[in-house]
């Protein structure tokens, strides 16, 4: 937090410069704050994206969402844990979505922040036996987008069904699908991708962020022949998401603040609504009850 020290104010012929000091007069911390982006041609119901985010979420100190500006979100977390879980346990979508998020920084316009890419886990089936190694699984990935993380507990897993990698996938170009690589007996095989968590994509260009139905490349056709080089089999089986907090009973997911209009509370039966009025302190940034 940060206030401005008048005295130190000089004037140049570019501009201002300020002599900035901690204070505790800002109204937004942006040490926890993602900035992020949903992949939708359409406008989403903010109300409900805010809901559904904190369900799946489920951050136990709150987090507060606001529109920056026109399809452009703040994520603003209480803790700094509950910002990582959402970092490393997605991506993240809503009405299937896909939600780009990167980190908030303080030196560059919200709105020139650049959400163009998503880690994804990727599976990689079919890999010849003797390939499941480190050095294989970043190749491959930088072939997908840019390598992030292997997963050793799934590849060194003596029942490991596929080679399975965090790869950091540009939205903007088409999906990869599958590529080739040579066994220990010089043969040619063919290993193939599942993403998991994966969003609306489309079946003509393989682009993310649309379906086929909108897509300019298929309005584009003289004649539609209906051949389609992307399928649904990009989609891996869905897995348990790892990472998350456990709640307990009384925990508001939802951090109040006026822009937000509805909060739901932890209880033994699930998810329950709650009016703002049920709120004792409608100015505490909550996560878990005492």
């Amino acid at each position: 937090m940060s206030t401005v020290n008048l005295e130190d104010l000089s004037l140049q012929e570019e501009g201002f410069v300020f002599d900035m000091e901690e204070g505790e007069d800002d109204q937004v911390d942006f040490r926890w704050c993602l900035v992020g982006r949903f992949l939708s041609n359409r406008s989403i119901h903010v109300n409900s994206m805010k809901v559904a985010m904190a369900e799946a979420w489920r951050p136990v100190k709150g987090v507060k969402i606001k529109e920056a500006t026109t399809g452009l979100f703040l994520f603003q977390f209480s803790h700094e844990l509950d910002m990582e879980v959402v970092l490393q346990a997605g991506p993240w979508a809503f009405d299937n979505h896909m939600l780009i998020v990167e980190r908030f920084q303080i030196v560059v316009q919200i709105e020139n922040i650049l959400l163009n890419h998503v880690d994804f886990w990727v599976q990689v089936h079919n890999l010849p036996t003797g390939l499941m190694a480190e050095k294989v699984g970043t190749k491959l990935a930088n072939y997908i987008g840019v390598f992030v993380e292997y997963d050793k507990n799934n590849n060194n897993s003596f029942w490991r069904q596929y080679m399975r990698i965090r790869v950091r996938v540009d939205v903007r170009q088409p999906l990869k699908k599958e590529t080739k690589v040579k066994n220990r007996g010089g043969e040619w095989c063919t290993v193939n991708f599942k993403y998991e968590n994966l969003g609306v994509f489309c079946f003509v260009c393989g682009v993310l962020g649309h379906a086929e139905s909108k897509c300019e490349i298929r309005f584009g056709m003289a004649n539609d022949d209906g051949i389609r080089e992307w399928f649904n089999e990009l989609r891996a089986e869905p897995r348990r998401r790892y990472g998350r907090p456990t709640l307990r009973l009384g925990a508001i997911l939802l951090r109040v603040g006026a822009d937000l209009l509805q909060f739901w509370r932890v209880g033994a039966a699930g998810m329950s609504y709650i009016r703002k009025s049920q709120i004792l302190d409608p100015g505490s940034a909550v996560g878990d009850e005492n």
